[in-house]
């Protein structure tokens, strides 16, 4: 099978050329094979010693690769479980992530919630060695360390007191409206807000009836203690209206009552005076004694007080027309140098003189009419005047526009841009302090609450008029694509603020 390939051998071809006998020739190359073969095993005995430690080396080597290749395994194993521990730390911050995003969400919709309904350790008292504390009561999920109890301790009149019971106040409505809801939040709290209240319009009507009691000293100028009063009164009778109205009416009842029987018996002691002489009146001259009785029926005229008690109703007096009544109030009223005292004064002794005559006539009598339209007539009258300081150039402007709507000239607006953004711009950022600052004056101005609160919502729809007459102004084309049509308050927006400030007597 191999002889075709041995004499294709080089070597075989070689000694064929050259005549050589292959079976000589092939006994020469085995004794050759002999000898190196011989060499090949002296060489061999011969580096025996380097062999063996070459052996010894290579199985040291074998050793160490053993154990490198044991640590790299036990490498391994630590980088696969590193490579786990690294993923379950992964997973760990994806599942933290997703905790705080979810925490920051809750937080965002709970923290308002919260901080209506969690009470400061600044308005109470917690003190647990203490039983005969005004406040001794376990609370669960609150704890209160501080010392200082505001609304227990701090007199009324502290600026601290008031300002906590504002917050007190906001705390209770807000507690009730999300009870409203069920919220469940809202039982661990309502306790503590319910003895809160109780404390704090303990000490208010404790407060005003001193007060008001320190009127009826003989020889007292009632007049410092009022001011004290009067200074505080507003929001404390607020505060008793939103949470103990029997209370709010019993010291209503009191300063009325109170205040009633001072000015009777000054103007008791003025008429006793004023019958020893003789003065002019309409003309004649005449005894005082005659004349009172005409005083008595003008005496919300005479009078330099806004307020006149309802029991000088009753004064003794002779029948004397409505025109007469009329003429008096207007002369006195030109006593005052502005109009708005005059119209003040003209709806104070109005609404006093109808209130006199629908007591003692018809009310579809001819004088009452006439009262009522007087009365009526002014009241409009005073709502323009208190409203112009403030809106008057809004006022005006929508007077004028609408002047020029009716004529066709809507084209003269294109000039008044920088006008209606300056309007439309002060509306919005001085409309509330501006008609808070209204219902205050109208409430000091007018005796009779439930004039003043008539006037007050007059007032009130009469601005919402207005605001809708300038919205519709700006809704025409020469004005329509100015940006301050933009900041304007939306109407349905504003009349809900408005209501805010309705008075409630």
């Amino acid at each position: 099978v191999h002889i075709q390939a041995n004499l294709e051998d080089a070597l075989v071809q070689e000694a064929l050329k050259t005549g050589v006998d292959l079976r000589q020739y092939s006994k020469q190359v085995e004794l050759e094979l002999q000898e190196v073969e011989r060499a090949s095993i002296h060489d061999y005995i011969k580096e025996s010693e380097n062999i063996a430690s070459l052996h010894n080396q290579i199985t040291a080597c074998d050793a160490i690769l053993e154990r490198m290749e044991q640590m790299l395994s036990a490498f391994q194993c630590d980088l696969s479980s590193i490579s786990s521990e690294i993923r379950t730390l992964q997973e760990q911050s994806v599942a933290m992530n997703l905790r705080l995003k979810n925490r920051r969400a809750v937080r965002q919709q709970l923290g308002q919630l919260l901080d209506e309904l969690v009470v400061p350790a600044a308005m109470i008292r917690w003190d647990m060695g203490d039983e005969k504390s005004v406040l001794s009561f376990p609370c669960p999920r609150v704890t209160f360390l501080s010392p200082l109890s505001t609304i227990l301790e701090a007199p009324v009149t502290e600026p601290e007191f008031l300002e906590q019971l504002q917050e007190l106040n906001g705390k209770i409505n807000s507690v009730k409206e999300q009870a409203f809801r069920e919220t469940v939040a809202c039982a661990d709290v309502q306790h503590v807000l319910e003895k809160l209240k109780i404390k704090a319009f303990t000490k208010i009507r404790e407060f005003v009836l001193q007060k008001i009691y320190s009127f009826r000293k003989p020889m007292t100028n009632y007049q410092i203690p009022q001011n004290a009063l009067l200074k505080y009164s507003r929001f404390f009778y607020q505060f008793l209206l939103g949470n103990e109205r029997t209370v709010a009416q019993e010291l209503r009842e009191q300063y009325v009552d109170t205040m009633s029987k001072i000015y009777l018996s000054y103007f008791k002691s003025y008429t006793s005076r004023l019958m020893k002489i003789q003065v002019g009146f309409g003309g004649h001259v005449r005894g005082l004694g005659d004349t009172l009785e005409t005083l008595g029926n003008a005496f919300w005229a005479l009078t330099p007080l806004r307020f006149v008690p309802r029991s000088t109703r009753r004064w003794p007096r002779r029948t004397i027309s409505w025109v007469e009544g009329e003429n008096f109030v207007l002369r006195v009223a030109a006593e005052f140098s502005s109009r708005k005292e005059q119209l003040i004064f003209l709806i104070n002794n109005y609404d006093m003189m109808l209130g006199v005559l629908m007591e003692r006539a018809v009310e579809e009598s001819k004088e009452v009419e006439g009262f009522q339209q007087l009365l009526s007539a002014r009241t409009q009258e005073f709502i323009e005047e208190i409203l112009s300081p403030p809106f008057g150039g809004m006022i005006a402007f929508v007077k004028e526009a609408e002047a020029l709507l009716e004529k066709g000239q809507l084209e003269r607006l294109r000039g008044e841009e920088t006008r209606v953004t300056q309007l439309a711009r002060g509306f919005s950022s001085t409309w509330k302090v501006a008609v808070e600052s209204l219902s205050q004056d109208v409430m000091r101005s007018f005796s009779n609450f439930k004039n003043g609160t008539g006037i007050i919502q007059g007032a009130l729809t009469q601005l919402i008029q207005y605001y809708h007459r300038f919205h519709k102004v700006l809704a025409q084309p020469p004005l329509r694509s100015l940006p301050a049509r933009a900041e304007l308050i939306n109407i349905h927006h504003l009349m809900v603020e408005l209501k805010k400030h309705k008075p409630n007597f």
